[in-house]
């Protein structure tokens, strides 16, 4: 049994982000494709006449044995060409997930896959501030190191939460804890499956935080990105939950003070404070700005579900949901001036749009909302990417948040330079307007991404690259004579078969990703698509 255990922890603990582990699935792909292409060829019925194996017996008339040498023929075809397949699949996927992390091993992958069964949660009351002051000073600081990508990360443990995760900072050029600046402060919270590595990336968020700097839309300011998975790859939790690791603890009350602790010249100042997420990240930066209204005077919502869509929160019955909706809980907090920036594509599977719309609705001033609507953007990296500016400029566009900083507000409409210097111009949909668009998205057209006719001819030519390579290429490099082959017949042969069959398993690996882009929503356009390829490229940097 202990054997056994240790295989099972071995094989959970393999990087999924780890260059070595795609050269190990590269290899084996190529091995096996070349192993089948030689292989396939024993496959194929004799040119000549039947055997004397093939003549009737007591026990097996011929036409079941043909069938049954047949069948395992063909299984035989089926298997040699699916596990290159199968490999090339998953090469796709490691792919993807190098730059964006969204797991890490495969033991979080398992994690991220398993259904999660509803469960009774009470959400349970924050420590109270005596715990925090009864840490030792040491304790609420992080040691960070250069990771090369524009950003920093330390592994750090909260000490009243106990939670131990990565935590990534963006610092701006020039940066010294002893400059003589002030610097304004930036929380972002990743989606689900994610972690902080995707918003540096996905956001290119060095690049990005440095060019709103430099243009004087932002003043000086620090991005810090903590992980929320304190249970590895399963859905996070945004609060403190009975039996469950205290997120809440970490995200609202330990990063700050480790923040302050570490970069000793932040603001302490409400309004040069914002919390920003992604998709499940948004929900929960929202919900931590709820909970902790002194600490940020400003949030960012990119694409969130208004009722809790991952955690704890959302498995625990329709009543716990509904108490726990942004626009609600917006409706029923105390206003203090709090602001709010909301994006959200109509396109969007997970009515996104509707979120922004319903926490306008919502809102009681001196509170405020912003709400950014654009028609298409889908679910996507190429939607938060394009419009991280836009929020950032619309950030900047209070002066309190460059009085924060200590520093005068920039003259002129903010707004209108942004837009001059091509920051995306928010997209703000009427009230009358809203009413008019249809609850669900509209369907994409025929040969877009998501399309049923770009899926009916991904399937046709996955399906006909296929039959090439099980039924017609097992016969290449035979002579008709049943003469012996020369080497050069049958290494063409053999290339030949290497070729079909790499195309093949890449036929099936895109077809297979734009069935998953088409069931979770996440592309709605060949350009997005493309474009967030590109800004996965550029690691963010």
């Amino acid at each position: 049994m202990v054997p056994c255990l240790s295989d099972v922890s071995l094989l959970r603990s393999i990087p999924l982000t780890s260059l070595r582990t795609i050269l190990v699935v590269l290899v084996l792909a190529v091995l096996t494709t070349v192993v089948a292409a030689v292989l396939l060829p024993r496959t194929a019925p004799a040119a000549t006449g039947a055997s004397s194996a093939d003549r009737p017996t007591r026990l097996a008339r011929p036409a079941l044995r043909s069938v049954l040498r047949a069948v395992g023929r063909y299984t035989a075809r089926i298997v040699m060409v699916g596990v290159p397949v199968l490999l090339v699949i998953v090469l796709g996927g490691l792919l993807i997930n190098r730059p964006m992390h969204y797991v890490r091993t495969v033991g979080d992958l398992a994690k991220a896959a398993a259904p999660r069964a509803q469960v009774s949660s009470r959400i349970e009351s924050p420590p109270k501030s005596f715990a925090y002051g009864s840490a030792p000073a040491l304790a609420w600081k992080a040691s960070f190191h250069d990771v090369g990508d524009g950003s920093q990360e330390a592994t750090w443990t909260g000490p009243v939460s106990g939670i131990k995760l990565p935590v990534r900072v963006v610092l701006p050029a020039g940066y010294r804890p002893d400059d003589g600046r002030t610097y304004n402060v930036l929380v972002g919270l990743h989606g689900w499956v994610g972690d902080p590595q995707s918003l540096v990336t996905g956001l290119a968020s060095p690049k990005r935080l440095q060019e709103a700097i430099d243009a004087g839309r932002i003043p000086p300011s620090i991005l810090v990105f903590p992980s929320l998975n304190a249970d590895g790859a399963s859905q996070p939790d945004c609060v403190n939950i009975n039996g469950r690791p205290a997120v809440g603890t970490w995200t609202a009350q330990e990063i700050p003070r480790m923040i302050q602790a570490t970069f000793p010249n932040v603001t302490t100042q409400r309004a040069g404070w914002m919390i920003m997420g992604i998709s499940a990240g948004a929900y929960c930066a929202a919900r931590t700005a709820y909970d902790v209204p002194q600490r940020f005077g400003s949030v960012g919502v990119m694409s969130s579900y208004d009722l809790p869509g991952e955690g704890s929160l959302a498995h625990s019955g329709r009543e716990l949901q509904a108490q726990n909706g942004l626009s609600s809980m917006l409706g029923k907090r105390k206003p203090d001036g709090m602001r709010f920036y909301v994006l959200g594509a109509q396109d969007d599977p997970y009515s996104t749009a509707r979120t922004a719309w319903s926490m306008d609705e919502a809102v009681r001033k001196p509170d405020s909302v912003t709400v950014d609507t654009p028609a298409k953007g889908g679910h996507s990296w190429t939607l938060w990417n394009n419009h991280f500016p836009s929020l950032l400029a619309w950030w900047g566009s209070d002066p309190a948040v460059f009085a924060a900083a200590g520093l005068p507000a920039p003259q002129g409409d903010a707004k209108a330079k942004a837009t001059a210097a091509g920051v995306k111009p928010l997209s703000e949909t009427s009230t009358d307007q809203r009413a008019a668009r249809p609850a669900s998205p509209v369907r994409a057209k025929p040969f877009e991404v998501n399309g049923l006719g770009t899926m009916i001819v991904a399937v046709v030519v996955s399906l006909g690259a296929l039959g090439v390579v099980l039924f017609w290429s097992p016969r290449w490099g035979r002579r008709r004579d049943g003469g012996k082959r020369s080497v050069a017949r049958l290494g063409g042969a053999i290339l030949g078969r290497v070729v079909v069959i790499l195309v093949a398993a890449g036929l099936v690996t895109v077809t297979v990703g734009i069935g998953a882009n088409a069931g979770g929503g996440f592309y709605t356009s060949w350009n997005d698509l493309r474009a967030s390829v590109r800004t996965s490229g550029s690691s963010g940097k």
